[in-house]
């Protein structure tokens, strides 16, 4: 078994815990601060919480970018995390690099600051493709996460 990649960025954000998960547990905003995603749709009738499925569509680069989600936990105010089930590239089956891909939304404050950790956590296919995930994904999520917090810490200020 490979072992698991993570990437891991942190911010305080001049808002209170409330505020911050009004903004990232809701699917419809993530494109307003989320730099993966340009827009997330969850199908109609679909369950909230856990269980929740999502479709995220961005860009990679130039090329347009979905994953399919699954929410693995959700603690109000606290954590929301979700897993990769289906990852498509300009429409087709992204290549299969990660034999597992789980990202984290961790908030730890009060009702004036809250600290926000997103995580990245990242099993490989296999040592090769671990490898390249290391050496050519790693920079570019963190930037994206980066972006991600620069642009919350923006909506929320």
């Amino acid at each position: 078994m490979s072992q698991v990649i993570e990437v891991m960025r942190e911010a305080q954000v001049p808002a209170g815990t409330g505020d911050v998960w009004t903004v990232v547990s809701d699917a419809e905003r993530a494109g307003d601060w989320f730099d993966f995603a340009d827009r997330t749709e969850v199908p109609s009738g679909g369950e909230t919480g856990v269980g929740q499925l999502r479709t995220q569509h961005g860009h990679w680069g130039h090329r347009r970018s979905e994953v399919d989600q699954e929410i693995t936990e959700c603690v109000h105010g606290k954590v929301l995390a979700w897993q990769h089930v289906a990852e498509r590239i300009d429409g087709k089956p992204a290549p299969k690099f990660a034999a597992r891909t789980e990202f984290r939304i961790e908030l730890d404050g009060d009702a004036a600051v809250t600290t926000v950790r997103l995580r990245s956590l990242r099993t490989p296919a296999g040592p090769l493709k671990g490898w390249l995930m290391k050496r050519m994904g790693t920079k570019d999520i963190e930037r994206n996460m980066d972006r991600s917090l620069v642009r919350l810490t923006g909506l929320l200020s």
